[in-house]
C-alpha cells in the first residue's frame, strides 16, 4: 500500500477511536447497490491521486480502478481512439476542414468561471489546435446543477442552445464536454451521496449522448475543497465527495455497467474521464504540488481572480500534455 503522508496520519489518528467500527471492508465500488454505512463521521480526507491504494471508508482511492492515476488497458486504448476521431466539423456534423471542434462546458458557476479562463488561454495561442472553438454553457445560482442536466426538458437546456446558436455553431459540432456541477439536494451522508451523484452522471452522459450526435469524450474534474459556512450542496464534505462519484461512474464504465456503453452497437453514452483533478487541502499533494486554501477564494466557493488562474492553468496544462487530450486541444 502506498505510504500516507504524516500530515494526513495526524488527522487519521485523531479520529481513529470514532473509525474503528465493524464496517465491512472491500476495495471499491463493486456495483449500484452500495449499503449505508452506520458512521456519517469522516476519516481524514485526502487526494483521490494521493490516496492511490489507500483507503476512506473501506473505499480504494486513485482516479482509475486499482489505485491508480493514470487510464491503462482496452480503456486507454479506446480512450486515443476517440480523442484521435475528433475532427473539426461543420454545422451540420460533417468533417470538413474550415469546420470546428466545438469544446463546451456544461454546469454551475465555478466550472463556469473555470471555462472562461481556460478560453482566455486557448484562444490565439499558438500551443491550441486553431480548430477549437470553446464555449462556456455554464449557469450559476444552481440552474446549473446535475439535477438540472439530467431533464433533457429543463430550461437549463434553452439556455445553453442560446450560447451555442449566439456563437453561430450547432449541437451537431459539440465533441468534447468539461462537466463540473454537483447534485442540489441537501444529503451528505456517506456513501449515498456520492453514490446519488454518480448515478446522475451516468444518466447526464446518457442526455448527452442523445442531445449532441456526434459527442466523444467528457471530461470531469471534480470540485475544488471549499471552506466555510456555505449552502449543504457546495459544503464539504460534498465537494470531496463529487470526486468520489466521477471516480465511480468512469470504474462503471470500464467495467461495462449497463447503461454506461460509449462503443458499439447500443452505445449509449460518451467517454468520460478525468481532466486536471481539482480537490486539494492546504499542504502540497505528493503527487503533483497543488494545494487550495481559503485564500485561493472569494466566498469560501469561487476562486479569486489568482485562483482561476490558477485552476486554468493547471487545467490547460493537462490538456497540453496528456497523451490522449493533447490530440485534440494541442497545435500539431
Amino acid at each position: 500500500m502506498k505510504r500516507v503522508p504524516s500530515f494526513y496520519l495526524s488527522l487519521i489518528f485523531t479520529f481513529f477511536f470514532i473509525t474503528c467500527t465493524k464496517e465491512n471492508r472491500n476495495t471499491g465500488l463493486q456495483s449500484n447497490n452500495i449499503s449505508e454505512l452506520t458512521t456519517v463521521v469522516d476519516t481524514a480526507k485526502i487526494p483521490l491521486n494521493d490516496l492511490g491504494t489507500g483507503t476512506f471508508k473501506t473505499y480504494t482511492g486513485g482516479l482509475y480502478p486499482g489505485g491508480i492515476n493514470s487510464p491503462t488497458g482496452i480503456y486507454a486504448s479506446d480512450l486515443m481512439t476517440a480523442s484521435n476521431a475528433i475532427i473539426p466539423l461543420d454545422t451540420f456534423g460533417k468533417a470538413k476542414a474550415t469546420g470546428r471542434i466545438l469544446f463546451i462546458s456544461l454546469g454551475g458557476s465555478t466550472g463556469g468561471h473555470n471555462m472562461e479562463a481556460l478560453k482566455d488561454k486557448t484562444v490565439g495561442n499558438p500551443l491550441t489546435n486553431p480548430k477549437l472553438r470553446v464555449l462556456n454553457c455554464n449557469n450559476g445560482y444552481g440552474s446549473g446543477s446535475l439535477n438540472s442536466i439530467i431533464n433533457p426538458n429543463d430550461a437549463y437546456w434553452d439556455h445553453v442552445t442560446e450560447v451555442i446558436k449566439g456563437n453561430k455553431s450547432s449541437y451537431r459540432q459539440v465533441q468534447v464536454i468539461y462537466l463540473e456541477t454537483d447534485d442540489s439536494t441537501s444529503t451528505s451522508k456517506w456513501p449515498t451521496r456520492p453514490t446519488k451523484v454518480k448515478n446522475e452522471l451516468e444518466t447526464a452522459l446518457r442526455v448527452f449522448k442523445k442531445k449532441f450526435k456526434n459527442i466523444k469524450i467528457v471530461y470531469v474534474l471534480g470540485r475544488t475543497r471549499t471552506f466555510g459556512n456555505l449552502q449543504i450542496v457546495n459544503k464539504e464534505p460534498n465537494p470531496y465527495y463529487f470526486g468520489w462519484a466521477c471516480k465511480w461512474s468512469i470504474e462503471d464504465q470500464i467495467n461495462g455497467v449497463p447503461g454506461t456503453k460509449y462503443k458499439g452497437t447500443g452505445a449509449v453514452a460518451p467517454m468520460i474521464t478525468w481532466g486536471f483533478y481539482q480537490w486539494a487541502d492546504s499542504l502540497p499533494r505528493i503527487t503533483d504540488g497543488f494545494f487550495w486554501r481559503s485564500s485561493s477564494t472569494s466566498d469560501g466557493m469561487h476562486a479569486t481572480d489568482e485562483g482561476q488562474d490558477t485552476l486554468s492553468s493547471r487545467f490547460q496544462r493537462f490538456l497540453l500534455t496528456d497523451p490522449y487530450a493533447s490530440v485534440w486541444y494541442a497545435a500539431h
